[in-house]
């Protein structure tokens, strides 16, 4: 991983007047930089007072949706929804809302966050004060989604409580939605929450693999980075800037330096944990994109998500998952950076091919073509940027060759080492066959060369498509190097 300096701040996720007032003095010349318009965020080790006090703070007196999914969840002894809902009866008007699933033999309940489950929350809205989500980043994506739609619609503004089950992902605090559309990840601009209530005992009673996969969610930030700057390189991006970073690099370390205490489930690591997770989703909103902490790793994660049902294969936890294609994309770093053919990034792919590329892709997954549709609108736009920044691309180039690129990029991505260190003492996944729901050589190899394609966003696995370095053949090397890692524990537990 980068050399921390030593001197990086821990920024307090609940002073969001003192982020926003550092995020503003951070920025550079002529560089903008969105406030937080989050307005209370609280992390306590009880926290279910706090919430009552919010929640009826924003009520009024007038009615409240808390809205869950039908996932069992646990709060010491006691059923974690049962315990919310009797608090919140006691100081507010309460309807509860479990929003639809699908289910399956092998998971239970499982809510899928897609377009049309917003749009339905959305028209339930209209008799509340306040909508509360009680649950996983799932059903908060949803839930802030279902509010941006009854907002643009009605004109009034609802406020909305996230009530966070599980340390699990870093979308709790984005002014950002990720929802499926024809089976495809995408990302919408939606208000944040009005208030984040953080109550550790129910993050720390969470499944502990769901800690983990917060943990690596936020640790892919030490590849992501390095993407969202060299699509600025190469023209395919203007908005580069390190407020992000710097706003969480203090608690990425503290959070790290704390992996041992992820994997006993320690409550002083679930906080550092946490803290890491709120910052992370602010450190996105600052920018109104997902690309500080979303690279290629996301997007290999996004299209093992897509191809899952075909493959009979339940969803694994997203924060495993990126954590694991993390790894991969740092190992990717080291060994292809100096292996690529540069002279191929000066020339101009043609549509015909981009699109017959798309359709290969996808052909086993798509009967309907909704999807392979889907997939060509976004790409289009990332090809279209392409063709239009001829001279960013030869420019880029000449870095490279002088090897400035090189330097600047040792500053910015994490080593393969580190994440690989970090990730097993949190005792986190470092397989895709380690996962949750495990998930086989075949279907990673796809999505390691397939998943650059189905987002408008320019990513390493991007960068490594158009040199010509993203081959079967290096790919397969690079998971070979997860097996060896497999292997190696192994040998050490036995």
């Amino acid at each position: 991983m980068q050399e921390s300096s030593g001197t990086s701040e821990i920024v307090d996720p609940c002073d969001i007047h003192a982020i926003n007032e550092r995020a503003a003095a951070w920025a550079g010349p002529g560089e903008t930089v969105c406030p937080v318009g989050i307005e209370r965020i609280v992390v306590a080790d009880d926290g279910l007072d706090a919430l009552a006090d919010v929640v009826a703070d924003y009520a009024a007196g007038g009615s409240v949706l808390m809205v869950v999914d039908r996932t069992p969840m646990r709060r010491g002894g006691d059923d974690l929804k049962s315990r919310v809902s009797n608090s919140l009866a006691k100081h507010v008007r309460l309807d509860v809302l479990r929003l639809p699933v699908a289910t399956s033999e092998d998971t239970g309940a499982d809510l899928h966050a897609d377009m049309d489950v917003a749009r339905e929350l959305a028209d339930e809205l209209d008799d509340f004060a306040v909508v509360l989500a009680v649950g996983s980043g799932t059903v908060t994506d949803v839930v802030k989604y279902a509010r941006h739609l009854h907002v643009n619609k009605t004109g009034r503004r609802l406020p909305f409580v996230s009530f966070p089950t599980a340390a699990s992902v870093t979308a709790f605090t984005s002014a950002l939605a990720a929802l499926s559309v024809h089976g495809v990840k995408r990302t919408f601009p939606a208000t944040p929450p009005d208030a984040v209530v953080c109550d550790l005992r129910t993050l720390a009673d969470a499944p502990r693999a769901m800690t983990q996969a917060g943990f690596a969610d936020v640790l892919a930030r030490g590849v992501s980075a390095g993407d969202w700057f060299l699509a600025q390189q190469l023209g395919m991006d203007d908005g580069y800037s390190q407020v992000p970073a710097r706003l969480l690099e203090g608690a990425e370390w503290a959070m790290i330096a704390r992996a041992g205490g992820v994997a006993a489930g320690g409550l002083e690591a679930v906080r550092a944990v946490t803290e890491a997770m709120l910052l992370a989703g602010m450190a996105m909103s600052l920018v109104n994109k997902t690309a500080p902490l979303s690279g290629w790793e996301h997007v290999i994660s996004h299209f093992l998500d897509m191809t899952a049902e075909h493959h009979g294969r339940p969803l694994a936890l997203h924060g495993g998952q990126v954590g694991v294609a993390a790894l991969l994309s740092a190992r990717a770093y080291e060994r292809a950076w100096g292996e690529m053919d540069l002279d191929r990034l000066t020339v101009d792919r043609e549509e015909r091919a981009c699109r017959a590329a798309i359709g290969d892709a996808l052909k086993t997954y798509d009967a309907s073509g909704e999807m392979t549709a889907e997939v060509w609108r976004d790409y289009e736009r990332k090809l279209q940027r392409w063709h239009g920044g001829a001279e960013a691309r030869r420019l880029f180039v000449e870095r490279c060759r002088s090897g400035e690129m090189t330097g600047q990029l040792r500053g910015i991505v994490s080593s393969a080492a580190d994440i690989n260190d970090a990730l097993c003492r949190a005792g986190a996944p470092r397989r895709f066959e380690d996962l949750n729901a495990a998930i086989d050589p075949a279907s990673a190899r796809t999505a390691m060369l397939h998943g650059h394609l189905i987002r408008a966003r320019f990513t390493f696995g991007d960068l490594l498509a158009e040199s010509g370095w993203l081959t079967e053949n290096h790919v397969e090397e690079l998971l070979d190097t997860l097996r060896e890692t497999g292997h190696h524990r192994a040998s050490r537990d036995s």
